[in-house]
């Protein structure tokens, strides 16, 4: 199949991938003693028994595989679990998956709560207390928490729960409360929530809570540390290990399965996920032929940063080359800090203007701000237009503010090397300019009026179009300019689009005309069987794969220092990279677009 050198390793997403949910043969393999294993990375809360018990496998011959296991389990520790310990026909008649110290299981036909609660060995009144929804009601396909840290038949160093040097697990015992574990543990009841999911409802006994534990080798490893400069990793790389972090929004497992098998919709953040993982696919399936080799770690990491941190203490982290995601900003900020402490190279599909992310040198924004799109039409108009009557449209709105000083600041500027005939300076009107006798005042009838209109609030642009389409009997020609989320603006009707020439600054754009396009396509099409969805993010995992992934086979791992050299056209998006106000990347290229015969056509 042309894959040899193409691994993918599949974590927290594997399920996703998979036509059966968090199953063994998801997970990496290797050999140890002359025997094979799975390696599974341990999460806050599990137990080598759990561990045990979702591979179903024995536990004492895992505790030969891991010796040191005997002293307990650390966060990030991998464990091996040899596969002739598995019994096969336990795990092929059985889905679970460990979250923490729980089980979750799914039920099969003809399991009842006794049965469950005997297979795992714990009581029925502490299966039904974990479960109280599905103790009045079960069926096929609901999950149970299995609180396997209360099994009657474990020994208890297999439940002691997984630890670490900078944090601490504490279950939460009777009358306990979140002010006696803070003073305890000498830790805020902020900080207590934070790394928590917050508790919002409070804390339950026999809860397990990730206490932070700040010794000396804790903060001197987390002090904040500027660089003098950016030590970029030099020469290439045999393969590189690349990092996909998506909002797969696993939790919603089983109605995902359900979905897909009904052929019906999947959750925006999964589907967006699942997008750009295809994309990817597709990229890395044509670098191969070029030599480009790629091991792909898959992880779903949604907004919450206390499981994006998770993330970060994964062992593999400390080595990969690139990081995709994620798309939440406190998670990417979270993420950001780990990349810049490992010299990974971190890619942000969003944009986000936070100075917090300045600092770090490995980081990549595919998405210009709006601040570049601004400047970017500002010198477009300005050098395009300058024997045309050039106006900005204010809407008036406190909200468009930032638009309309962008582009006048810019525009102003351009003006210096790209004088206009009529004026020397940005003209500036409002809405009721262009009533009754105002409009001889703004409009000329002897050459091409640009209106520039820097608002992204609907009703105000689809009231100020009708105002203008009732100029088209007063020999008026007009071509207008808009933002980018005027493209999903539906009620505007596509005449008004077609009849002022509605040309656009976007950050992204697909003609399905284009070569490179209907190859992309095709490709998709022939690997998955479906199209691409609206939401471009598969021409985006497809377009950044490639660009970085030429970017290294040309210049290996320091391929920054050639960035100025480095620009793609993929299928949607054009890269264009240079650096901000701080030390991060930022994508520059931005493309116009125009509404002509009722065909849209990028013009810049």
């Amino acid at each position: 199949m042309g894959m040899t050198n193409f691994k993918f390793f599949l974590f927290t997403a594997a399920a996703i991938f998979s036509s059966v949910f968090a199953h063994a043969q998801n997970y990496p393999q290797r050999m140890h003693n002359g025997k094979m294993c799975y390696v599974y990375t341990v999460e806050p809360g599990n137990t080598l028994f759990g561990i045990a018990r979702q591979f179903s496998a024995d536990v004492n011959a895992m505790r030969s595989a891991n010796p040191e296991a005997s002293a307990g389990l650390t966060i990030g520790q991998e464990i091996l679990v040899p596969l002739d310990s598995i019994d096969k026909r336990s795990a092929k008649n059985k889905d679970v998956k460990l979250k923490g110290q729980y089980i979750m299981h799914t039920v099969q036909r003809k399991e009842t709560m006794f049965s469950i609660a005997k297979a795992y060995n714990v009581s029925l009144n502490e299966l039904m207390e974990s479960n109280p929804d599905a103790a009045s009601s079960l069926s096929t396909g609901t999950v149970l928490k299995i609180p396997v840290y209360k099994s009657k038949d474990a020994d208890p160093i297999n439940l002691e729960p997984a630890r670490n040097d900078t944090f601490v697990v504490h279950q939460v015992q009777s009358g306990e409360t979140i002010f006696s574990i803070s003073k305890a543990y000498q830790v805020s009841q902020d900080s207590l929530k934070l790394l928590n999911k917050g508790l919002p409802e409070g804390l339950k006994t026999g809860q397990w809570l990730v206490i932070p534990k700040y010794n000396e080798s804790f903060k001197a490893a987390h002090q904040s540390k500027v660089p003098v400069g950016p030590a970029y990793p030099s020469g290439r790389s045999e393969t590189y290990r690349i990092a996909l972090m998506m909002p797969f929004e696993l939790y919603n497992r089983d109605s995902i399965s359900k979905h897909i098998e009904l052929g019906k919709n999947l959750p925006l953040l999964t589907e967006i996920s699942l997008e750009f993982h295809r994309g990817v696919q597709v990229a890395i399936d044509s670098l191969q032929k070029l030599g480009f080799n790629a091991e792909v770690y898959v992880y779903d990491v949604g907004e919450d940063a206390v499981d994006a941190r998770q993330v970060t203490k994964r062992p593999e982290m400390k080595n990969m080359h690139f990081i995709f995601g994620p798309l939440h900003k406190a998670s990417l900020a979270v993420v950001s800090e780990t990349a810049k402490q490992n010299h990974t190279y971190i890619v942000s599909p969003n944009t986000f203007t936070n100075e917090i992310f300045e600092s770090n040198p490995y980081l990549f924004k595919a998405v210009p701000t709006k601040e570049t799109m601004m400047r970017y039409l500002a010198t477009y108009v300005a050098s395009t237009h300058q024997r045309h009557n050039v106006l900005m449209v204010s809407s008036e709105r406190s909200a468009d503010a930032p638009y309309r000083n962008i582009f006048k600041q810019f525009y102003n500027d351009a003006l210096k090397l790209s004088p206009n005939t009529f004026s020397d300076s940005l003209k500036i009107a409002v809405r009721r300019s262009f009533d009754g006798a105002n409009i001889q005042a703004n409009l000329r009838r002897d050459v091409l009026n640009v209106l520039v209109v820097p608002s992204n609030e609907l009703a105000f642009v689809s009231d100020f179009m009708t105002r203008l389409s009732r100029l088209r009997a007063d020999g008026y020609e007009v071509q207008l300019y808009g933002l980018d989320q005027w493209v999903g603006y539906d009620n505007i009707e596509a005449e008004y689009k077609d009849r002022f020439k509605l040309r656009l600054v976007v950050p992204s754009f697909t003609d399905y005309n284009d070569a490179v396009a209907i190859d992309f396509l095709l490709k998709y099409r022939s690997k998955f069987d479906i199209e691409p969805n609206k939401m471009n993010y598969g021409f985006m995992g497809y377009d950044l794969m490639m660009f970085f992934g030429l970017a290294v086979l040309q210049n290996g791992l320091d391929f920054t220092k050639e960035l100025d050299k480095l620009q793609f056209d993929g299928t949607n998006n054009r890269y264009r990279f240079g650096h901000n106000k701080g030390m991060d990347f930022e994508n520059k290229a931005v493309s116009i677009i125009e509404y002509s015969n009722f065909e849209v056509k990028r013009v810049n």
